[in-house]
């Protein structure tokens, strides 16, 4: 239960650093470097959600 909290904590601010940093694609930058970036952070942050809901699920089913 100690290691799915932990987990759960570390992808949780995986989380916010990825909704951090689709934030700062909004500043002024060339278009490729837009969508390159978006599109890392926003696969990580699926990733990360995905994790989450897993672990989630997990410790409410004990």
């Amino acid at each position: 239960m100690l290691v799915r909290l932990v987990l759960a904590i570390f992808l949780t601010t995986a989380t916010l650093f990825c909704v951090f940093g689709l934030l700062t694609t909004l500043e002024p930058m060339s278009a490729v470097t837009q969508w390159t970036w978006r599109g890392i952070y926003g696969l990580i942050l699926v990733g990360n959600i995905a994790g989450l809901i897993h672990l989630i699920r997990g410790m409410l089913r004990r």
